[in-house]
């Protein structure tokens, strides 16, 4: 899911304020063009600082500014030594002192609304930084940052290919650099195995993006530079092959960290990550209570089904535990065996793209983008994570491709490995994964969020509201009748549901709880009906994330709250498509302030 790492990171704290919608080009944006607003002194005085912290953001983390959209660092790798670390911290508190100099008063409600999503962003880049000082325990940090600074200059046409080149040699050079960077900061006491584990796979796609993208486009460029490229690109591959041995000979063997937060770093971690201050407890409630109902649907449905299979009389409507669990398992492995072979999973993705986009654009859903998207094996240094993300271009590159992000089964998987993951991704499930991540989920809302006139919003885009909206569009997919009349589908269906709100139960399980690997595996594979591939997967990324797990459950819930409540104001008048459309012309703020704005409601003039 990955929006899920779709903004392939944002479950890093560390790009608190570049989450899910990305950070944006800011050297060539107007003021004008980021603070809607306008009127006033105080309006003027923001559209300054934002101006600023825009610009020194994208200056201070090159990596990502280009990945977003900012192509004036092309050339620049984010410097994570202490004198890195210390420019964006002070960029931080200069902008927080700024900030709450500001009389939000008299700001405009669009200018208000960004200088909450702003204030949140520098307490959460604080927290970051140095509370959670993920850059000294955590490998995959820089994982991201050198994979995708080459990855990001080479997936778009934003420029010509000569230009971009360049630019990769120049990255390329500093790269021994970044990685030294890594082996001094980071505290092997601190590092948790399953991070270091997780890095040795993923720092050889690193040489795959050179040997791939960068390598066979050499002949682009004259004589001096191509012999330029070429040299940077063995000094870059010696480089991450050094790196890979002390990964594997020095990291791992010493890596002794604990990959649990525990509650004190991980309450205010949820904070930041749900953009609520919903007490962990309480979220624990409803996901438990939504968990129980979820489940005697799922069951209502297998009663049917599996009446109709047999042709005998329906299971009785009230079950113990263990029968109703029986009989969902059962109805779900019919749904399991319609599934694609082992070599034919794009291809089934690439046409359920195809025919959401015919059906959302059959019933008027939603606008639709002009602007495409095309399925794609996800990059290796992104691999080992999420099963799949959306990778949209930035504000400021907004017409160039999204890319739906899939990755490949494991060549080393065994055939009952891969059977068990194409069981969870039958091909109603794949209809699932890609209605989330495309059609019309993160694709397409991203899509709206980058029309928004205010880059900073975009830069800010709250990962709750985009992960909401994409398990969301899911729901209101079968609502609108795709999928038929096929209760196996529905069926599916709440299976998804059952992972959002086990996404949640489970964050707090491993990260509070203490719940071990058994534990883990044992929720997700008897309460939510998962995989034992699926589970696997996700008990790894509990472990190397924190919070963003969260973020589906707390969305999923708050749009579906924000629905009712529009739709009981406005009643008859009520229309989904209108609805939609301007839902998302907002951008992706926190639903709270979403609904101040969709409610009438006044927006606090402090988050």
């Amino acid at each position: 899911m990955p929006h899920a790492l779709s903004r392939r990171q944002s479950l890093q704290l560390g790009a608190a304020f570049a989450a899910s919608a990305g950070l944006a080009c800011v050297s060539a944006c107007s003021t004008s063009g980021m603070t809607p607003d306008g009127g006033g002194q105080a309006d003027a005085a923001f559209a300054r600082l934002s101006a600023k912290w825009l610009k020194d953001s994208a200056r201070t983390r090159p990596s990502w500014a280009t990945a977003l959209g900012d192509h004036a660092f092309d050339s620049e790798l984010t410097d994570m030594s202490p004198s890195g670390r210390a420019a964006r911290n002070a960029v931080t508190a200069e902008t927080g002192a700024a900030l709450r100099a500001l009389d939000r008063e008299q700001l405009g409600p669009d200018n208000l609304l960004d200088a909450l999503m702003l204030q949140d962003a520098l307490a959460a880049a604080d927290f970051s930084a140095n509370a959670l000082q993920d850059w000294a325990w955590d490998p995959l940090v820089y994982s991201d940052l050198a994979g995708g600074s080459l990855y990001a200059l080479m997936a778009r046409d934003f420029a010509p290919l000569p230009e971009r080149l360049l630019s990769a040699a120049a990255r390329m050079e500093k790269l021994p650099e970044l990685l030294s960077q890594a082996r001094s900061q980071l505290d092997p006491s601190r590092t948790p195995l399953i991070h270091a584990q997780t890095w040795a796979k993923q720092n050889p796609g690193a040489i795959a993006i050179i040997d791939e993208l960068i390598a066979p486009n050499a002949a682009a460029l004259g004589d001096a530079d191509r012999s330029r490229l070429l040299g940077a690109a063995e000094t870059a591959r010696q480089a991450i092959r050094a790196h890979q041995a002390w990964i594997e000979t020095d990291l791992i063997t010493k890596a002794a960290g604990d990959f649990r937060l525990g509650a004190t770093l991980f309450d205010p971690k949820l904070r930041w990550s749900v953009d609520a201050a919903t007490p962990r407890a309480e979220i624990r409630r409803q996901a438990e209570s939504d968990l129980e109902r979820v489940t005697s649907e799922m069951y209502d449905i297998a009663r049917t089904v599996l009446a109709t299979r047999s042709g005998g009389a329906a299971l009785p409507e009230t079950a113990s535990a263990d029968r109703r669990r029986a009989a969902v398992l059962e109805a779900l492995a019919i749904a399991a065996a319609d599934r694609s072979a082992r070599t034919r999973l794009f291809q089934d993705v690439e046409a359920s793209l195809a025919s959401q986009t015919r059906f959302v654009r059959e019933r008027d859903l939603i606008t639709l983008p002009d602007a495409p998207v095309k399925v794609i094996e996800m990059p290796k240094f992104q691999q080992g994570v999420a099963v799949a993300y959306c990778d949209s271009p930035g504000p400021l590159d907004r017409r160039l491709e999204t890319f739906y992000a899939v990755s490949p089964i494991p060549a080393d998987w065994t055939q009952e490995q891969a059977d068990s993951y194409l069981r969870e991704y039958n091909r109603r499930s794949v209809e699932e994964l890609s209605i989330h991540e495309a059609m019309p989920g993160h694709y397409v809302q991203i899509w709206h969020a980058n029309k928004h006139p205010s880059v900073l919003r975009a830069v800010l885009g709250s990962g709750t509201f985009i992960e909401g909206w994409a398990c969301y569009a899911q729901d209101m997919m079968i609502e609108a009748g795709h999928g038929g009349d096929d209760p196996l589908r529905r069926l599916v269906n709440l299976k998804w549901a059952l992972r959002v709100i086990a996404n949640a139960i489970l964050d707090q399980g491993v990260h509070v709880d203490g719940w071990d690997e058994a534990a883990a595996m044992r929720f997700m594979t008897g309460e939510a009906f998962q995989e034992e591939r699926e589970a696997a997967g996700k008990w790894t990324r509990a472990r190397v994330s924190s919070g963003q797990l969260s973020t589906y459950y707390v969305g999923w819930t708050g749009h579906h709250a924000l629905r009712r409540e529009v739709k009981a104001r406005d009643g008859a008048g009520f229309d989904l498509k209108t609805y939609h459309n301007r839902l998302l012309s907002h951008g992706s703020p926190p639903l709270a302030l979403v609904r101040a704005l969709m409610l009438g409601l006044p927006l606090p003039t402090t988050a």
